[in-house]
């Protein structure tokens, strides 16, 4: 049997990944740990540098039916839900808002050959040998592959094993054990919940914005998700506290919601009957620790690189995580296409990628400190957005340009 491009992991940079190289006819299987595939429900941001890649794979109209239209952003003071700034998008391309389940699911639906999608398969280790790429299972016998592209997450097995040089010499086991521990993501200090509850008309200020409530060591998001022609509409909620104390690691912790409207109380009427309607909504809320890395020197090493959050994790604070991982997948997908030799293409695509995603990296980290600034340096800002949003507002636009204006298409050669 020919030797194919092995992607480990089926988030939403690997599926998209899969329908890339499905599409340029390039040979691949996809491996993911998990025994199903399953995205929780929560709300996602799809930004128009990510409609553009999802565009480019024929996905848009299918986002379009599940998503809601974001039409601009209002920030608001979280202690006095004073507005604080309040400006229109004026992209060419939409700004979605949708579930994430949907997401996913359109993206894994594209996928033609589905009999290249296993499940229940994880991977423990990998070693180059004798011109070999040797791949370790969990309780699966060894296999070879043509490359390896990682797209398994924050806490990437691979990751580890990419900047050790010694793991050649160890056994596979070793290389699990004592690699993953020095190049896993840290906790960041903040704990973020979710929430998702039907749309209700008493939400209808909230329609066609993200709102974001900003104080100290707390920020809360809101915006709407799904389309209301076709299917139901729903109202997300993030909400983030710096905490420094966190041991479980994972989406699915349950949160005890009555603690958490408490916690995130104000003076806001609008916000505290949200988060009344929260504690009695039979949908759950979840609670998860936000990890990260710092930036990487390098992704790509041999016949293995990394895509998405194993390579560039990041904190949520500009919604762009999923966004680079899209990203990655359409530019290492075009390199693939383009050049026969495999490890050039893996270096190809890391230097046409590594300078934007470390800069997204870092304004998603500098964010944090913006949206929990408190005493002098909330004043400051407060001041800053409102006199910015009042006189000229495009300057709020101009802010992301860099971002939402990226052409994925265009900007890779």
């Amino acid at each position: 049997m020919e030797e194919e491009i092995i992607i480990v992991g089926a988030g939403i940079g690997g599926l998209t990944l899969a329908r890339a190289l499905e599409q340029k006819g390039i040979d691949f299987q996809l491996y993911e740990q998990a025994d199903s595939f399953e995205a929780l429900g929560y709300g996602i941001q799809v930004s128009p540098n990510m409609v553009r890649v999802l565009r480019e794979l024929g996905l848009e109209q299918q986002l379009e039916e599940v998503s809601h239209l974001c039409l601009g952003f209002e920030l608001r003071s979280f202690n006095s839900n004073k507005v604080l700034a309040t400006w229109q998008l004026d992209n060419d391309t939409p700004y979605y808002q949708c579930r994430r389940a949907d997401l996913h699911s359109l993206v894994f639906n594209s996928i033609q050959d589905k009999s290249r999608i296993h499940f229940s398969r994880r991977l423990e280790s990998y070693e180059e040998k004798d011109n070999q790429l040797l791949l370790y299972w969990h309780n699966l016998p060894s296999t070879t592959a043509k490359a390896l592209v990682a797209a398994d997450g924050v806490r990437s097995v691979v990751r580890g094993s990419l900047f050790n040089p010694v793991a050649h010499e160890e056994s596979p086991q070793y290389r699990a054990a004592s690699l993953f521990s020095k190049h896993q993501a840290q906790y960041a200090g903040y704990a973020a919940y979710r929430a998702i509850l039907p749309f209700q008309d008493k939400y209808l200020p909230l329609w066609g914005k993200a709102t974001v409530w900003m104080g100290k060591n707390h920020h809360i998001v809101v915006y709407p998700n799904g389309n209301e022609q076709n299917s139901t509409s729903w109202l997300n909620l993030v909400l983030v506290v710096k905490d420094k104390n966190w041991n479980p690691q994972g989406w699915t912790i349950p949160a005890d919601k009555k603690a958490v409207a408490r916690d995130f109380a104000n003076q806001s009427e609008e916000l505290n009957e949200i988060l009344e309607d929260m504690v009695v909504s039979p949908e759950p809320c979840f609670k998860w620790g936000l990890f990260i890395h710092k930036p990487l020197p390098y992704w790509s090493r041999g016949k293995v690189t990394l895509l998405g959050d194993a390579a560039h994790p990041m904190l949520p604070f500009q919604a762009q995580g999923a966004a680079m991982a899209i990203e990655d997948a359409y530019v290492l997908a075009k390199y693939l296409a383009s050049e026969r030799d495999i490890e050039k293409a893996f270096i190809e695509y890391q230097q046409a990628r590594i300078k934007r995603t470390t800069k997204v990296q870092q304004v998603s980290r500098n964010n944090a400190n913006i949206f929990h600034a408190s005493g002098v340096k909330a004043a400051i800002r407060n001041f800053v957005l409102g006199v910015v949003s009042m006189t000229v507002p495009s300057l709020l636009n101009k802010k992301t340009a860099w971002i939402y204006d990226f052409d994925v298409k265009t900007a890779v050669s």
